[in-house]
């Protein structure tokens, strides 16, 4: 072979590589361009889980340089156990609710997973994301997950109940999970929505669960969610749990000692690894979930009684606050009472009645086992028996805590209107079922649709009564 020959060779050889070259850094150019065009991040691995592509919108989303997602592991931004999971099943899972870890922030995304295959065998992953913290923000907003009360809402002159309502706000700083001890009525949840708006979790969402309330079939599907084709009657697409919904917030777990003892140490096992698994999942999920629970009951019996578990009792009450009854702290009932006739006077203020002493005097002497719940029945009911503007002692009836429409109308006092009596019904039945609209209906005998009607007619508002 002469030189002129060889040389000639090496430049045919060197032409193509650098053509093969070129075309590579087109496709690249192309490729970049098509993702960057995305408004949803979108990451592309390898089979490794090597991160080979992000877009823009990805960088934005992640608050982290382009360089440095490069050549990072998937697993070191996003420790999901999904990815095992799609690894070796090759299914793709669309609009997964999950967190990634970048620089110790936690960045909330909904996010889908598409395997790359061939020839049967994974070769990598596309991932597409979106930020969701204003999406679900927005949806907290609109379905309820809000806490309304705060601090200031708190009436109390009661030394003890100063000394509960610092010891929350402490509490509020951490993000321990607490405790809150106390008799029905006593305001076990208005403590929870004020310790979650006095913490750094406040933007997040509140969410709330009366444990007693779920069917026992369901506790389990409510608290965590289930996947599609769980159990008969699922929804098609899943649906997320409590757990996921306080997700970057708070869950306040009302009547937790009312929990079946199974769901209870599943209750103990997120609590320590701050992952859930839905019914009928394959793989468990991150949440970042803050845990206020309250009972009436007193635990430590139940625990001696074997109906609640001690290690999940240890584990709740890491910071305990018990709220005292209404019993032992007479001097909040005047508070109280006021402030009930306040807000029913806001509802109509071209006609607004005021309380006599003599009927103060008079609740002091009553006793209200169910606190302050069953203190504002008894001040609402006197204030609509009240015709003109000055609520007595006259207008508590006899044993006015009870609902019996025969102290209405009884033969002896002037016949009020029907709709005042159906009215005043209606919030006894309220007060009863603790805010539930369905159970007053079904306890009232009448249907959904007509207390939802009734509801709107009065200008009731069952938060009250929750």
């Amino acid at each position: 072979m002469n030189d002129l020959g060889f040389w000639s060779d090496v430049d045919d050889m060197c032409r193509i590589d650098m053509d093969s070259i070129l075309e590579y850094d087109i496709s690249s150019f192309i490729l970049q361009a098509i993702l960057d065009s995305s408004k949803d991040g979108l990451i592309v691995t390898d089979e490794n889980l090597l991160i080979k592509k992000v877009n823009i919108a990805a960088v934005k989303i992640l608050g982290i340089k382009e360089d440095t997602l490069y050549e990072t592991f998937l697993t070191e931004i996003l420790k999901e156990d999904i990815l095992n999971t799609i690894m070796l099943t090759g299914e793709k899972h669309i609009d997964e609710d999950l967190n990634f870890f970048v620089n110790g922030t936690r960045i909330r995304c909904v996010t889908n997973i598409i395997p790359v295959r061939i020839r049967g065998k994974n070769i990598g992953l596309v991932l597409s994301l979106r930020d969701t913290k204003n999406l679900h923000k927005m949806v907290n907003n609109v379905v309820g997950y809000k806490a309304s009360f705060t601090f200031d809402d708190i009436i109390t002159k009661d030394e003890g109940m100063r000394s509960a309502i610092e010891l929350a706000k402490k509490a509020a700083r951490t993000n321990c999970n607490i405790l809150i001890e106390g008799e029905s009525g006593t305001g076990k949840e208005v403590f929870a929505q004020s310790i979650h708006n006095y913490s750094s979790r406040a933007d997040g969402p509140f969410v709330a669960i009366n444990c007693a309330a779920i069917p026992r079939e369901l506790v389990e599907s409510e608290l965590f969610g289930y996947e599609k084709g769980a159990f008969t009657g699922a929804s098609k697409g899943g649906n997320p749990g409590k757990f996921e919904l306080a997700d970057g917030g708070t869950i306040f777990l009302d009547e937790i000692g009312e929990l079946p003892l199974d769901i209870q140490s599943k209750l103990l096992r997120v609590l320590d690894n701050l992952k859930i698994s839905r019914v009928g999942g394959t793989y468990e999920k991150s949440i970042d979930v803050r845990v206020i629970a309250a009972t009436n009951r007193v635990l430590t019996n139940e625990i001696e009684n074997k109906n609640f578990r001690g290690d999940l009792y240890y584990r709740l009450n890491v910071m305990n606050i018990a709220l005292i009854p209404l019993e032992k702290r007479n001097e909040d009932i005047e508070l109280f009472a006021q402030n009930f006739v306040s807000k029913l006077n806001a509802k109509k203020p071209s006609d607004p009645k005021y309380i006599d002493p003599s009927y103060i005097e008079s609740l002091k002497k009553q006793s209200f086992q169910g606190n302050i719940r069953e203190l504002r029945n008894v001040v609402e009911r006197s204030y609509y028996l009240c015709e003109g503007n000055l609520i007595t002692s006259k207008h508590l009836q006899n044993k006015a805590r009870q609902s019996n429409i025969t102290d209405i109308v009884s033969p002896t006092k002037e016949i009020l209107p029907l709709e005042t009596v159906e009215e005043q019904c209606i919030r006894d039945a309220l007060a009863h079922c603790k805010g539930n609209a369905i159970k007053a209906a079904n306890l009232l005998k009448i249907g959904k649709a007509t207390i939802y009607r009734k509801l709107a007619k009065f200008n009731i508002d069952i938060d009250e009564f929750s």
